[in-house]
């Protein structure tokens, strides 16, 4: 009897460990791996960028090196789709040169579509739309990145948000690598 438990437990526990790595392959683009490489790589070579941030439409430009690529990248890595509970959520258009998803009509996920630009099928740059809403805001976000030379060298985060007692406020930065 103890044998026969004994058994039972072991199986249990190998079949836990084999679904946990079936869970782990990515159905979409992976675009985690490829902005934290980003990451890595603008933390390292550490280039200057002009960043332009609009406050009441009032551009304001600055020469910058930004020391946490994580943090100023952060909203990038909210694009990645290769979460369990995204699974069949999205639409897929795919070309040689782009990958679309674009979220099915009944399904309510913050990214509502990611576009993946590739060239020869290396990454190239992404768009994606961002949506948040709860009971004390919501935001609507535009974000693009592009590469050249296989680093990020443009960057764009726009949108709006509306705090519930507020006015809706838009906000724009932009950061073009210094040549």
């Amino acid at each position: 009897m103890k044998s026969s438990i004994i058994i039972l437990v072991t199986l249990t526990l190998l079949i836990a460990c084999k679904e946990e790595k079936t869970s782990s392959i990515n159905k979409y683009f992976d675009l985690k791996t490829t902005i934290s490489n980003q990451i890595n790589i603008l933390n390292t070579k550490k280039p200057s960028f002009n960043k332009t941030v609009w406050s009441n439409n009032i551009p304001e430009t600055k020469l910058i090196k930004i020391e946490d690529w994580s943090k100023e990248l952060e909203l990038f890595l909210q694009t990645d789709l290769n979460k369990p509970a995204y699974l069949n959520s999205y639409d897929i258009t795919q070309s040689d040169s782009t990958i679309v998803y674009t979220l099915k009509a009944k399904e309510n996920l913050p990214a509502k579509s990611v576009k993946i630009y590739l060239q020869k099928g290396a990454f190239t740059g992404l768009e994606a739309t961002i949506t948040n809403e709860n009971y004390l805001y919501e935001t609507d976000k535009h974000i693009k990145m592009t590469l050249a030379n296989g680093v990020v060298s443009y960057y764009l985060i726009e949108g709006t948000q509306k705090l519930v007692f507020g006015d809706k406020k838009a906000f724009k930065i932009e950061a073009k690598a210094q040549k």
